[in-house]
């Protein structure tokens, strides 16, 4: 039982953490985003402390290196991963175990197969697609195909990128890694190596969703793989005795999974590593299907955090001048405030459905 539970909750952990680091509100007054912002804050001072100065400073450039400039440290990383992961699952389950169990036969080897290809497939076309890369001849196309996005809060009409030298269209923004604009720009993705933008973000979606099917497919599988186990060494009509009562007793499940543990630890490892990676990816793929319900891109959900928050901030301190002193000047700037307010919230929810039409009828 304790090996159970241990495992769920590493499980949990894991995944809520990575969710919190990725897809929490650094602004939000939940649990885990007060959390976030003690990592973020503190975690800093806390290595330096344990490091040295030295070393935190070389650390500190390595993250630089890797975040904040176009290598491909993150692909390589990617493939080390995913293919070592793989290799391994492959070795310890699916070449000895699939077709020798009840549960599993082999057609689920050329299945699994099939999936860890399409995931490959789909990081390929992530990789390569282009995010939308706006310029000079195309410019005005952008321009108004987001023409009804300018709120002149977040996206003020002719501004100009001073970079790229044009008019920069609404839901638009400068990558300061990949030194272009993209239209509908969502984030910069180191395991990619490129933005993640108009034209390619249904292939950054079916290459999460890809991963999270291999992943499933592989907790599944190798859970069956492990019941057959049991079943094919008879290991359910196992008995034991107790050693204080000299009693005779039937193997329980828990007793059952015991002795699995120890005859299958690596398979049962790498199950669990795929467990890992399931949650963790399902939540930031829920993630990203809230923010298309919603209409939102991940850069512009930053955005509009930092401006609610600076907006509440000034209308506290207004309202507090309010109450002391009539001021026609603080009255109207209120106002405007408010407005402001009402325009930056006034977004309507596009819906998930809706939202996934328009993304996956972009451009190739």
């Amino acid at each position: 039982m304790e090996e159970i539970l241990l495992f769920i909750l590493f499980a949990l952990t894991t995944g809520s953490f990575m969710y919190m680091l990725v897809c929490t509100d650094s602004n939000s007054k939940s649990p885990m985003g007060m959390i976030r912002r003690k990592i973020y804050s503190n975690g800093p001072s806390i290595l330096k402390q344990l490091l040295g100065n030295k070393i935190y400073i070389k650390l500190q450039q390595f993250y630089n290196y890797v975040f904040y400039t176009n290598n491909r440290l993150g692909q390589i990383a990617y493939f080390l991963i995913f293919w070592m992961a793989f290799g391994l699952y492959s070795k310890f389950g699916l070449l000895k175990h699939f077709g020798n169990t009840p549960y599993v036969s082999h057609v689920h080897s050329i299945c699994g197969s099939l999936i860890f290809l399409f995931c490959n497939y789909f990081f390929y076309k992530t990789c390569t697609t282009s995010p939308g890369i706006i310029n000079k001849e195309n410019n005005n196309e952008y321009v108004m195909k987001y023409q009804q996005y300018y709120d002149e809060i977040q996206y003020k009409q002719n501004t100009q990128c001073q970079t790229c030298n044009i008019i920069k269209p609404a839901r638009s923004k400068h990558c300061r890694i990949c030194n272009v604009c993209v239209s509908r720009f969502d984030h910069h993705c180191i395991w990619v190596r490129q933005c993640i933008g108009q034209n390619n973000y249904k292939y950054f979606l079916l290459f999460l969703f890809s991963h999270i099917f291999l992943s499933f497919y592989g907790v599944v599988a190798g859970i069956l793989c492990l019941f057959g186990i049991a079943q094919k060494q008879q290991l359910f009509k196992l008995t034991y005795k107790n050693a204080i009562t000299g009693e005779i007793h039937k193997a329980t499940f828990l007793r059952v999974f015991s002795v699995i543990s120890n005859r299958e630890t690596f398979f049962m490892f790498i199950i669990f590593v795929c467990l890992i990676f399931f949650v963790t990816l399902t939540a930031f793929f829920l993630y990203h299907l809230n923010m298309i319900r919603k209409d939102l891109t991940t850069n512009e959900r930053i955005r509009k955090n930092d401006f609610e928050k600076s907006f509440l901030n000034e209308m506290y301190e207004l309202q507090e001048l309010e109450k002391r002193k009539k001021d026609d000047d603080l009255i109207k700037r209120l106002a405007q405030l408010k407005l402001c307010w009402k325009s930056l919230n006034n977004r309507r929810l596009l819906g998930l459905f809706e939202g996934l039409r328009i993304i996956f009828s972009q451009p190739k």
